[in-house]
């Protein structure tokens, strides 16, 4: 009796299988289940499914002794482990209460609709503790394990008569649990395979992204013409399947790589009606038709598109293009793409503004600090943002304004000499909150300015103290350390301290680093030479380091301009 019950209870876990593999093939609830913060919406929609699958459990049932040996465990149990508290008592409340109405009369219909109501609460609030572990398919089996052997307790408590509940439970208790166990195990298996998925998809996305970018970089930095416009759209053709590649200004075709190159001359026919959309509403378009993309001529194979702006300051500077051959084609992954090239060409043309901008510098000093800027500071917050992108749009976003904001600010014309303090630390701040997403609990800052502070510095006095802070102090810690910013009046002068507990140096290396011995320390031997020249004698400038301690700076000024030396 026992192994029929197993065998026919196995061919209903067949079908709920079958049903669940054809869902996890579904976009609609592809993209829910790997949302990282889903809403109301969200979870309603999760509940209905989750809830179905569990009302479907108990159809496709087995009737034994006035009982109904069922898989209905599957459908609640894996919605609260994979969704949460909403959707996991939302799915059990659905599934109990038709467990109850399709057998009212039965003796175990309470039990088991209480039972069923209970399982979905308690997997909802075992998600906390599963959510971020590995193999969740293997808490699955315990879960499996533990609401069958619940329900059987259940059936036991509440089912009348007791003699008929404890025959029932004794031919039940093995075939349910062993098939639920494993099936609940076997269907959170086949929804970590969409995650694993995932993975790899945003894994090909960001490799594909950062080539492109690196690629693309000696082009772009020169700003946005016909010939650069060109050469980056061969490398984006070159570099994946599109049909076609455009890259447009706000006013006409610049570059057209690909399919439909006969018609779509750069500067010879204007934009479609769907690109000048684009450009006006300042928002990107799936085309997935021919009528949609509104090319206008006769036989054009591009059949979809994928439109997205191009900004530079928060203004629509252009569009890029990327079209499919067939109708229907643009996926999510092309739209993530796309979305994160038009990131990072706008992060990349946002910095040849600044470039440009930087050739109007006149100060000598502030060329030198600009000639020793490392790039590798560049490329590896390109490097981030492309990643955030992904996995965290509006960080992503917060990055890229915080990297336009500290090049504007770095490359900016400046012809006073003195500038105020808090514009300087504003420039700081940019430069710490970039690092700090790049390097995240590795480095922490804390500030200290009086709030009536008033003091005026060269511009770029405090920021390459504190990125050598940040690169020589305290990145080459293993465990991270603090960099603390001090600004205070002291009378009619002004103190600056900037001081980490990094790795720190001994009074030899202090000394070579003093006598600029070492290549990397110009930014640092830089603020010391235009201080001097600045306010002469009227200055104290300090450097204090222990090995293994940290190392401090300490800049003391006249709250206004000295007479120079």
């Amino acid at each position: 009796m026992i192994k029929e019950l197993i065998f026919r209870l196995a061919q209903c876990l067949g079908i709920l299988m079958m049903l669940a593999l054809m869902l996890s093939r579904t976009g609609l609830f592809r993209k829910l289940i790997t949302k990282q913060h889903i809403n109301l919406k969200d979870k309603i929609v999760l509940t209905l499914i989750f809830g179905g699958l569990g009302m479907l459990g108990s159809y496709f049932s087995v009737p034994f002794n006035g009982a109904l040996v069922n898989t209905r465990i599957i459908g609640v149990v894996s919605g609260g482990l994979l969704a949460g508290p909403f959707v996991g008592t939302g799915a059990g409340l659905m599934a109990g209460i038709h467990r109850y109405f399709i057998d009212p009369g039965g003796f175990t219909s309470v039990a088991c609709s209480v039972s069923t109501i209970l399982e979905g609460i308690g997997s909802g609030l075992a998600y906390y503790w599963v959510r971020n572990k590995n193999v969740k398919s293997l808490y699955g089996l315990y879960a499996g394990i533990t609401g069958e052997l619940f329900r059987k307790t259940m059936v036991l408590l509440l089912a009348r008569p007791f003699a008929d509940a404890v025959t029932l439970v004794k031919f039940i208790t093995i075939p349910m649990v062993t098939v639920n166990s494993i099936g609940l195990a076997l269907f959170i298996a086949v929804i970590e395979g969409i995650f694993k998925e995932q993975e790899k998809v945003s894994a090909y996305q960001a490799k594909v992204t950062l080539n492109i970018a690196d690629r693309t970089l000696p082009y772009l930095r020169k700003g946005i013409n016909r010939e650069t416009a060109q050469k980056t759209a061969e490398i984006i053709c070159s570099m994946t399947d599109f049909a076609a590649v455009a890259l447009t200004d706000r006013h006409q075709i610049l570059a057209h790589v690909g399919m439909g190159e006969n018609h779509h001359i750069p500067g010879s026919r204007p934009m479609t009606e769907l690109t000048k959309r684009v450009i006006a509403e300042q928002r990107h378009y799936i085309a997935q038709t021919g009528e949609e993309i509104e090319c206008g001529h006769n036989g054009c194979p591009l059949k979809s598109a994928f439109i997205v702006p191009l900004r530079e300051q928060n203004k629509v500077i252009g569009t890029l293009k990327l079209y499919r051959s067939g109708e229907n084609l643009i996926s999510n992954v092309d739209v993530e793409l796309g979305l994160g090239l038009a990131q990072l060409f706008s992060t990349q043309l946002e910095l040849s503004k600044l470039e440009e901008q930087s050739k109007l510098l006149t100060k000598a000093e502030l060329r030198i600090l600009q000639s020793q800027m490392n790039p590798h500071f560049l490329f590896n917050t390109l490097n981030t943002i492309s990643i955030l992108c992904r996995v965290n749009p509006s960080a992503a976003r917060e990055v890229t304004r915080e990297l336009a904001k500290y090049y504007r600010q770095n490359l900016r014309k400046n012809n006073e000499e003195l500038i105020d303090i808090y514009k300087e630390l504003e420039h700081v701040k940019s430069y710490l909150s970039i690092e700090k997403v790049r390097f995240n609990n590795k480095l922490n800052v804390e500030y200290r300015i009086d709030r009536d502070l008033e003091c005026l510095i060269p511009p770029l006095t405090i920021q390459p103290l504190v990125e050598n802070a940040v690169i020589h102090g305290i990145l080459p810690k293993d465990e991270g350390g603090t960099i603390v910013i001090r600004a205070e009046n002291h009378g009619e002068k002004c103190c600056i301290v900037v001081e980490d507990n990094g790795v720190g140096m001994d009074e030899t290396t202090l000394k070579k680093f003093l006598n600029m011995e070492f290549t990397d320390s110009i930014g640092v031997y830089n603020v010391r030479e235009r201080l001097r020249h600045i306010f002469g004698e009227d200055h104290r400038y300090t450097i204090t380091s222990k090995r293994g301690a940290g190392t401090s700076v300490t800049i003391v000024l006249p709250r206004h301009k000295a007479a120079t030396a």
